[in-house]
């Protein structure tokens, strides 16, 4: 009866070496345009629209803690002054 060869073990796989580039990502392909980049297509610009609510979500969405603003009746004369004062530009420079 004739033996068999001897399972030969697969060649040794070698890493991949490609670097691959740096995702884009909607708010980058929206800068570009924006900034007048004119080699962003049409369907990157749809895919951008696309997958934006997923990558970057509303900010209307956070929970807001401020206080609702006084009405100008509400103001007191030095308080007033105040805000007049910090409105106005530097006349110091």
């Amino acid at each position: 009866m004739p033996s068999l060869p001897k399972p030969v073990a697969p060649p040794a796989r070698r890493p991949r070496t490609r670097k691959t580039a740096a995702p884009i990502t909607p708010l980058a392909i929206f800068t570009r345009i924006m900034q007048g980049d004119e080699t962003i297509t049409d369907r990157q610009f749809d895919a951008a629209k696309v997958a934006a609510p997923y990558m970057h979500p509303k900010l209307s969405g956070l929970p807001l803690a401020a206080s609702p603003r006084k009405a100008l009746e509400d103001y007191s004369d030095e308080e007033l002054a105040a805000l007049a004062q910090a409105g106005q530009p530097d006349s110091t420079k």
